[in-house]
């Protein structure tokens, strides 16, 4: 972000999964104001936005994905902090290649222990999950 302007564009990698045997969707929470995201980050230059996933959670959270496949692409301008946003969103579908991580609860992000990760049940419309449009693209597309 370029102090005179209050302007940014980001390109991010993010991962939807569902866990087996009830549908919820692993998230991560923020609090200040409270929303709730799939697990994901920033594609760094020169790196792929599925390179960016894999990363992502083994830094995130230690595991690897399987099955990774691109769901579509987002895209949103809004305001943040005082400042405008936009971004670029790759959302992937995948699964966890170790069937023990779908039991693991919650648990604080490796890299940002303020941050933490949950399943949000299917059925939740609270708190906001964002990226917008998310919510949409996964009852077209995982429905």
């Amino acid at each position: 972000m370029t102090a005179d302007t209050g302007k940014r564009q980001i390109i991010k990698a993010m991962a939807v999964i569902r866990r087996p045997r009830d549908g919820a969707l692993l998230v991560s929470e923020s609090a200040d104001p409270l929303f709730q995201r799939p697990l994901g980050g920033h594609v760094e230059f020169g790196e792929y936005a599925l390179d960016t996933v894999r990363r992502e959670f083994r830094e995130e959270i230690g595991q690897e994905l399987t099955g990774v496949q691109l769901l579509g692409v987002l895209e949103n301008i809004f305001g943040w902090r005082g400042g405008t946003e936009h971004e670029v969103v790759f959302i992937f579908a995948a699964a966890f290649a170790s069937a023990a991580a779908y039991e693991v609860q919650e648990q604080r992000i490796l890299d940002n222990p303020d941050r933490r990760v949950l399943w949000r049940p299917a059925d939740a419309v609270s708190p906001p999950l964002y990226p917008a449009g998310l919510p949409e693209l996964i009852a077209a597309r995982l429905s």
